[in-house]
């Protein structure tokens, strides 16, 4: 063949090193412009007019309908004007299968058998070097994959529809887990947890393993900060080789774009979220209610349900990272929970944190309980009224000091969440004193006890222990009669007698704190 003559399938056929035999003729002698393998499902929508397909047929094998099979693959191959196809005998089959004869035959399209011996890449290698643009295919696959995984992201839910089309384009499963296990979306009948236990000990960010009779391929990468293994399997090992570093590379691809997106979106209503939960907080009159109750139903909430306020604060004098908030708004998000969520900077008197309105549900229960673990959380009493919010705050931030308050009175290392429902007169009271004058107030009542550690020690436990003399006695190691002693001594020092529940009101007020932690440890 002269050096820019075109390719046509006689040559081919000439060529005796190809180990070619013609079976079935098609009409006239079809030029040549590239030849591929591929064993994937709808292979013709990769090829280019004048291509020339190789296959071993093993995607006929344990085929329940392959007459059906055949026909659909020819007649994708006819509409795709593919020169010939060429059926690697030897491998699957000892001879061509009489479904795919006949198919094309009724397409006219050329059947070639090739040698068992004769490795399809030299087939390929002779075409490609001698047909014009040899890239073009690799190009047009390329972008025509792409083009199928890009359709994903106008989904409504991008993600899920990405791995669905990552498993149908490799016959098999396709998974995408997170760097814990949690599977984030998955498709087909592939053994999920063996692949993630299989994949995370890998010290590779990415490679291919076998598990059973499933061949697996599989990228590690990090996405917004947070880590991903991204994998395919598919009982068809010659698809790997041929579309599997493409699948795995365009699917990365996409799912940072989808991140990319959904973080700008994500940004926005946020941004929106907090600029309501702001104004509510800074007031609004009656009359705008019905309007705001309309701004909030995009965020789930339904008109007039009762809402509670929340304050919450680190348990640190840390600030609340961007991957704990995440979590908090995401969780809310799983359980179906409206939500309007602000975060606050740290001030010199209050930990970083957030302001939160939940509607009086079982999921603001849940989501709250759930998240207690590192935060001081302060819950105000349910309102329909929206008028009421800045109240409602107040009521929160209330229900916050005391919950920080108990907190430092038992284990600070654990969270605390106090809801204004359950809070006691005297805790309420305690809560609202704010000023240094107002403490003095109760410490300047037990000044005369000061001086005595042992009548001080003995009154915080007697009033930690429910008055119970013989309890206090057995705590403090002494006799139930020193212990009576000092209580009288008490009185006198403060002017009366621990018959008066005046005195006894007062020193539990002065003493709250004590005796919260000393009955959390005798607990």
């Amino acid at each position: 063949m002269k050096e820019h003559q075109l390719l046509q399938l006689s040559d081919l056929l000439a060529e005796k090193s190809l180990g070619l035999q013609l079976v079935l003729p098609g009409a006239g002698d079809p030029q040549i412009t590239g030849a591929h393998t591929s064993e994937i499902h709808e292979p013709a929508r990769w090829f280019e007019p004048g291509n020339i397909m190789l296959t071993t047929g093993m995607r006929f094998m344990n085929e329940a309908n392959p007459g059906i099979m055949a026909t659909e693959l020819v007649e994708g191959l006819r509409r795709a004007k593919i020169a010939a196809l060429f059926f690697g005998i030897g491998v699957y089959f000892e001879k061509i299968p009489d479904s795919v004869l006949q198919s094309c035959r009724d397409a006219g399209i050329p059947l070639v058998a090739v040698a068992p011996e004769i490795p399809f890449r030299h087939v390929e290698n002779f075409v490609n070097r001698s047909a014009p643009a040899p890239d073009s295919y690799g190009l047009k696959r390329m972008m025509w994959l792409t083009n199928d995984l890009l359709d994903s992201i106008s989904s409504d839910e991008p993600i899920r529809s990405l791995i669905g089309r990552l498993g149908a384009a490799c016959r098999g499963t396709a998974v995408l887990y997170e760097d814990s296990g949690i599977i984030v979306e998955s498709t087909g009948e592939g053994p999920t947890n063996l692949i993630f236990a299989s994949i995370s000990g890998q010290p590779s960010r990415y490679d291919r393993i076998s598990i059973g009779r499933w061949e697996v391929m599989y990228r590690s990468m990090v996405l917004r900060g947070r880590g991903y293994y991204l994998a395919i399997a598919t009982r068809q090992g010659a698809m790997l080789d041929d579309l599997g570093d493409v699948l795995l590379e365009t699917t990365q691809r996409m799912l940072g774009a989808i991140k990319g997106i959904s973080h700008l979106d994500t940004s926005r209503q946020r941004h929106e979220n907090a600029q309501i939960l702001t104004s509510l907080q800074d007031g609004i009159s009656v009359s705008r209610e019905l309007r705001y109750w309309e701004l909030l139903k995009p965020f789930g909430y339904r008109g007039f349900e009762p809402v509670r306020a929340v304050v919450a604060t680190t348990l640190s004098d840390g600030t609340l990272p961007p991957a704990r908030v995440d979590a908090l708004i995401d969780s809310a998000e799983r359980m179906g929970l409206p939500l309007l969520f602000a975060e606050n900077g740290k001030t010199p008197e209050v930990p970083a944190g957030f302001h939160a309105l939940v509607p009086r549900t079982k999921e603001a229960e849940h989501w709250l309980d759930s998240n207690i673990h590192d935060l001081i959380i302060g819950l105000s009493e349910p309102s329909s009224s929206l008028s009421q919010i800045p109240e409602l705050f107040q009521d929160a931030e209330l229900a916050a000091t005391i919950a920080r308050r108990r907190n430092a009175s038992g284990k600070p290392t654990q969270g605390c969440l106090v809801r204004m429902d359950d809070v006691d007169p005297a805790s309420w009271f305690l809560g609202r004193l704010k000023s240094p004058t107002d403490r003095k107030r109760l410490t300047t009542y037990v000044q005369p006890l000061r001086k005595e550690k042992e009548l001080v020690d003995t009154i915080q436990g007697y009033l930690a222990m429910d008055q119970d003399i013989a309890r206090v006695a057995a705590w403090l190691y002494v006799h139930p009669n020193t212990v009576r002693y000092r209580i009288k001594k008490v009185g006198e020092l403060l002017g009366g007698n621990l018959n008066d529940v005046g005195i006894i009101s007062n020193l539990y007020l002065a003493y709250q704190d004590e005796i919260l932690r000393l009955q959390n440890e005798i607990a």
